[in-house]
């Protein structure tokens, strides 16, 4: 009766061993060729439109030209912009716009803005405009009222009013404040030949009181 030789059969699991750890080594191999593959570096890259999306592949940030800027979305509807920019859009969690920068170039002059939203309408925004003949410009700082968040697109920016601009306008530095109905009330300024001046004014615009150097 013939019994079974040990080292033989410890040699044959080794065997079997060696060819499981190739076999584990060749797949590895591929998993990671295949990673880097997928790994691509561009030193340039021409796209009309970048979507950067969550892991639920919900939009978060938009790069886009005029033509392929998507529209305005708030509480999960979309509208119509007022001006098709080039730009950024800047999404929250729930896919609603909350800010963007808007680069145009419109009959009215070049107009570039970078804006934070409140729900339902623009909350404060930095604005550079040139007139197409260059001779009228503006660089400031806007800040609106909050409307009701419960109102929709068209109604919150009807409700809501400019309340404060800081700006440099023709080369005249001014603060203007408003009152709750968007009307210029104070107004702090260094003119051209800087001269200081505080104003305050009536609901018509008119000074009621001038303070100067």
């Amino acid at each position: 009766m013939n019994t079974p030789d040990p080292i033989q059969g410890l040699a044959r699991q080794v065997h079997w061993l060696k060819f499981q750890v190739i076999c584990l080594a060749a797949i590895l191999a591929i998993l990671l060729l295949g990673a880097a593959a997928s790994i691509k570096e561009f030193d340039e890259l021409n796209v009309e439109r970048l979507n950067i999306v969550d892991a639920n592949g919900k939009p978060r940030l938009v790069l886009a030209n005029a033509e392929r800027l998507p529209p305005p979305t708030v509480k999960g509807k979309s509208v119509k912009r007022a001006v098709s920019p080039a730009g950024i859009v800047f999404y929250n969690a729930a896919g609603d716009e909350v800010g963007g920068l808007a680069l145009t170039d419109l009959q009215a002059g070049r107009l570039s803005a970078l804006a934070f939203d409140y729900a339902n309408a623009d909350a404060i925004a930095l604005i550079t405009h040139i007139s197409p003949d260059g001779k009228d410009s503006t660089a400031g700082l806007v800040i609106n009222s909050r409307p009701d968040e419960s109102l929709d697109l068209g109604s919150a920016s009807r409700s809501g009013v400019r309340r404060i601009e800081l700006k440099n306008h023709n080369d005249v530095a001014e603060l203007v404040m408003m009152d709750t109905k968007g009307r210029p009330r104070m107004r702090l300024y260094v003119d051209k030949n800087d001269q200081p001046a505080i104003e305050m004014l009536d609901e018509k615009g008119a000074a009621v009181y001038t303070l100067r150097k």
